[in-house]
């Protein structure tokens, strides 16, 4: 019995013979879907309707007015900051413990990314950070909904009121998840999806815009389209950010499954919180009463002071059970190169902009919570497709890797 509960770096046995794979898996109905795409050849939504549909009834859940439908979840972002008008010169607050889209998006449009705190409860943007952050530079705020958990949008919206700013959604991991019984993506001014594979649903590659204002609407669908409103017309430097005919059908088919895969997520993290919630070095995530976490992903905090090895360390030693463990994240993205650099689009742009003027240092320590966090946290997956007995295998082998090392 020694030798079981020694982990499987340490020579033990592992928790599975075989690994964990947590890909989607589709009906029959979404393959069909995607096949009467290919049948017809009309492939690109300038030709189609599927893609037409699949925007009107993601409006129609979200309670918008507009959906944009476009290639990806950071194009979704870019196509929202270049819509409410973000240019160069111009300052956007985000959260520096998310995906690296939500602040390189601001680089695309050559403005600047300043990054607020964290709670370390919710790893969500601290809206009292925020505050802090504002100058006279500042356009816009990137709130991501991260995890799936909705970030405090009362207090980020009369904030945005109180300084004249505009308010962009991420919701790339909170397709469904609720604030105060409103869903978000309808709450701030625009918002953004993403419908790559490891999301609530997914299109493979695939995002969404939505607003419910008409100038900002049709904004986004010019830059979607190269800036043509009419056949090779141009009124705006615009894009080629479309979103195909057969993503759309799969989408369309995702969206009616909606609530049976987030459903899904909430089971698996209950099994999470049910199978680890003896284990004293961890922390494990919680819901805020007032929201809907749709559980995207199962993010835990390790504390380092109750085990002999680091962090990665534990993962790695974890993942050796042939279980899947990620990190999200393990740096906050100001210590990334990019930030530290400054590498942007070269020559130092859009830091040294004349339309700047001013000097950004992105230093350790700039957002103490959001470090603490990165240090200490580690990922375990919510995939729909896992079984109950997979789940209680990844759970059992972080148990067991945790309890060996603890002091």
């Amino acid at each position: 019995m020694k030798q079981l509960d020694k982990p499987a770096i340490e020579g033990g046995k592992p928790i599975r013979s075989k690994p964990i794979s947590a890909f989607p898996k589709f009906t029959n109905e979404e393959i069909e879907a995607v096949v009467e795409v290919l049948k017809s050849g009309k492939l690109t939504t300038l030709v189609g309707e599927v893609t037409r549909k699949f925007e009107e009834e993601f409006a129609k859940f979200h309670g918008v007015k507009h959906a944009i439908a476009v290639s990806n979840g950071t194009v979704a972002l870019h196509v929202a900051l270049r819509a409410i008008g973000v240019k160069p010169g111009d300052e956007v607050i985000t959260t520096p413990f998310t995906f690296v889209a939500s602040a390189s998006s601001i680089l695309h449009q050559n403005a600047i990314p300043i990054f607020a705190d964290i709670d370390r409860e919710t790893f969500n943007i601290d809206p009292a950070s925020i505050e802090e952050r504002i100058s006279n530079k500042t356009k816009a705020i990137i709130a991501v909904h991260l995890c799936g958990h909705p970030a405090e949008m009362d207090q980020i919206m009369k904030i945005a009121d109180d300084h004249d700013l505009m308010v962009i959604e991420d919701c790339a991991q909170a397709i469904g998840a609720e604030y105060r019984g409103k869903i978000v993506g309808g709450l701030g001014h625009v918002s953004a999806f993403s419908f790559y594979q490891s999301k609530n649903i997914t299109t493979g590659e695939g995002g969404m815009v939505l607003t419910n204002d008409d100038e900002i609407a049709e904004k986004a669908k010019l830059i979607r389209h190269h800036g043509e409103p009419e056949w090779y017309h141009y009124v705006l430097l615009g894009y080629n950010y479309r979103m195909t005919e057969m993503q759309a059908a799969l989408g369309l088919a995702q969206l009616n499954r909606l609530e049976e895969l987030n459903r899904r997520r909430m089971e698996i993290a209950k099994i999470y919180t049910d199978e680890l919630e003896d284990v004293d070095a961890l922390t494990l995530p919680t819901a805020k009463p007032h929201v809907k976490h749709v559980w995207h992903i199962y993010n835990v905090l390790i504390d380092l002071k109750r085990v002999r090895k680091t962090r990665d360390e534990i993962v790695k030693a974890i993942k050796a059970e042939n279980v899947w463990v990620g990190i999200c994240y393990p740096t906050v993205l100001y210590l990334e190169p990019i930030f530290q650099e400054k590498i942007g689009h070269g020559n130092g742009c859009p830091w040294k902009c004349p339309l700047y003027g001013r000097e950004v240092e992105y230093k350790k320590g700039l957002c103490p919570n959001a470090e603490w966090v990165s240090e200490r946290v580690f990922t375990l997956p919510t995939q729909p497709a896992l079984s109950d007995d997979q789940v209680i295998d990844i759970a059992r082998a972080v148990k067991k890797v945790i309890k060996y090392y603890q002091i």
